[in-house]
């Protein structure tokens, strides 16, 4: 009798275990998919909502090329050549894999397959000199997707 009451004991703390277990599994599993220990701003009727820092970054390079970029005019003009109707640039906002603290612009034309890549040298200035030059095709695999627009003045836009 006794054995039997210590293997059901045993069988009652081991089905505990579980649960505590599986709950344990399930908490980091949720703030694994919610982004983890991404930030959070709390709004007036206090729904959390997940902000992006890589966003945010991205925004930062982008208004760094608008703000300080001299040069912008004569990129968008290059990367729109040989378009006669509603001129295309490809761009990708991003960071060098080089200089990771450094933004890094690449701008695409459909019609010539060139493409220019401009890394920020400081946070307020950018070189008029591309970094790199050539076909759209020899591009890392990590400038693309395109992830914004340019207009003809060389204006960047992330949507």
């Amino acid at each position: 009798m006794l054995w039997r009451t210590l293997v059901v004991r045993k069988k009652v703390l081991a089905l505990a275990l579980g649960v505590v277990a599986v709950g344990a599994v399930g908490g980091v599993i949720a703030a694994q998919s919610d982004g983890g220990d991404a930030p959070t701003s709390v709004s007036g009727d206090d729904k959390a909502e997940v902000v992006d820092p890589e966003d945010e970054s991205l925004q930062a390079c982008v208004s760094s090329w608008n703000g300080s970029n001299t040069n912008k005019a004569s990129v968008a003009s290059i990367a729109t050549a040989a378009q006669a109707e509603n001129p295309t640039a490809y761009v990708h906002v991003g960071f060098s894999s080089v200089f990771p603290d450094r933004c890094l612009i690449t701008v695409a034309n459909p019609s010539t397959m060139y493409a220019q890549q401009y890394v920020q040298e400081s946070e307020s200035a950018w070189p008029i000199a591309p970094a790199w030059t050539g076909s759209v095709n020899d591009l890392d695999g990590s400038n693309l997707p395109w992830n914004a627009k340019m207009t003809k003045d060389g204006t960047i836009d992330l949507p």
